[in-house]
């Protein structure tokens, strides 16, 4: 087995100190569809390898990474090692310890693709994906469907030997609207650790809604005044896009390098809070969340962290190097999966006076020093107190040092690949351009 073979010859090289080595096996079956029409139908087994290698000079240690693979000899890796540590001799910083072995038991995954062959997951996503598919100007004109099971091992030259096995799938979607000679296409990537025929199907079918909505979605200078914005309200992932504003600057990373706004104790929502009060972890695993883990690159068992109670700055997490700079006796991991406690307003009540409810964005920004967030939005929806208008072509701006503490977050909840939390967002102060 490689990593057999690399502690082998990575015993005999003296000016090696420490490794750590990541080995991932993964399989997938995939189908690739051009409308209905199935043109590709393949599976895939693939196996890398990263190893990363320590060189300690006084009080200092330096860290190179490089890819390895099974089909290497031993030369040939004895190669890479020593050109890797003639380049660690360069990238040298205070010295860290590497992770020791943890008293814990890794779960096995809660997914119901476990157990079911790859080929047999993938047709069922299909047929709940082209369930779907059923409208006269609507339809799905490229589909990719892949299920996949991972297996990840993590050992390092202190003890460290951790593996799971993970599965999920990924459906990539570009849902069309086609009416009058016109044609609107958009894209989306829809993840899952498990299979709900049910829910696919509603999400796909709510993507071929938002194409037509893209479709007849006007510019939303002709349907307001832009000078005066109504709410506006931020939904799914880009919600998580906004917490991340508090979660990244709680790491061990910002702290060490004095980078970090928020101290522990610190009311991370300021003074006169109006909105929402906050409570943020870092979760290991959630249902659902692709970005699930049980442990890290370093091989750390990740757990619960809180970060924020009732808006006080309570926690840190981050990579097992930058806590052990911090001194902490247990550092958390990069622990993947950010959640935040739901409000008691549901959209129902969202939904009682005028709002501009932002559903596509290219890309939103977040610029965690100066505060300043936002982006273009592609697709929108306008209501008006009666009816929800479909709108395009503007962009949103805020300031995080307002908005901290006069959010409002809903009752309802979404989970995406790596957030957990309210589906939507409340926001007041934000302008459009």
């Amino acid at each position: 087995m490689m990593k057999e073979r690399i502690s082998r010859i990575l015993a005999n090289i003296p000016e090696v100190s420490d490794w750590n080595l990541k080995l991932k096996k993964t399989r997938t079956s995939e189908l690739f569809y051009v409308g209905k029409k199935l043109e590709t139908n393949r599976a895939a087994d693939t196996e890398t390898g990263e190893l990363t290698i320590y060189v300690d000079k006084d009080d200092q240690r330096g860290a190179s990474s490089f890819s390895v693979a099974a089909y290497m000899t031993d030369d040939e890796l004895k190669e890479k090692i020593e050109e890797n540590i003639y380049a660690a001799g360069f990238a040298m910083n205070p010295w860290y310890d590497l992770p020791r072995p943890a008293n814990a038991v890794i779960p096995k995954s809660g997914s119901n693709i476990r157990g079911m062959s790859l080929k047999d997951a993938a047709e069922q996503v299909s047929d709940a994906v082209f369930a779907a598919d059923h409208y006269q100007d609507g339809y799905l004109s490229a589909t990719e469907i892949f299920i996949t099971e991972t297996s990840l091992e993590v050992v390092n030259s202190r003890g460290v030997d951790v593996s799971a096995v993970t599965y999920g799938g990924m459906v990539e979607l570009i849902p069309s609207w086609e009416k009058d000679g016109e044609e609107v296409e958009i894209y989306h990537m829809l993840r899952f650790e498990s299979i709900d025929p049910a829910d696919i199907t509603r999400q796909v079918d709510e993507q071929l809604m938002l194409a037509k909505a893209r479709y007849e979605a006007k510019p939303l200078s002709e349907v307001i005044d832009m000078k005066n914005a109504p709410k506006v309200i931020i939904q799914d992932e880009e919600a998580g896009e906004l917490f991340e504003y508090f979660a990244s600057d709680l790491t061990y990373r910002q702290k060490y390098e004095k980078s970090n706004k928020f101290e522990l104790g610190d009311d991370v929502q300021g003074e006169n809070v109006t909105g929402t009060r906050l409570n943020l972890t870092m979760m290991p695993y959630v249902k659902n969340a692709f970005s699930s883990a049980f442990f890290d690159g370093d091989g750390v068992i990740l757990r619960e962290t809180p970060l924020v109670r009732d808006g006080i700055a309570v926690g840190r997490y981050g990579s097992y190097k930058y806590g052990y700079y911090l001194g902490e006796k247990d550092p958390a991991g990069a622990v993947p999966v950010l959640t935040a406690e739901p409000g008691t307003k549901p959209f129902a009540e969202m939904a009682k006076e005028p709002y501009l409810r932002c559903v596509t964005f290219s890309g939103i920004q977040m610029e965690p020093n100066s505060g300043f967030y936002g982006g273009e939005v592609r697709l929108g929806f306008y209501f008006d107190g009666e009816k929800e208008i479909p709108v395009t072509g503007f962009s949103i701006s805020g300031d995080m040092n307002v908005s901290r503490g006069t959010m409002v977050y809903s009752a309802d909840t979404v989970t995406t690949r790596f957030y957990s939390g309210p589906k939507y967002l409340e926001i007041r102060d934000m302008k459009l351009a």
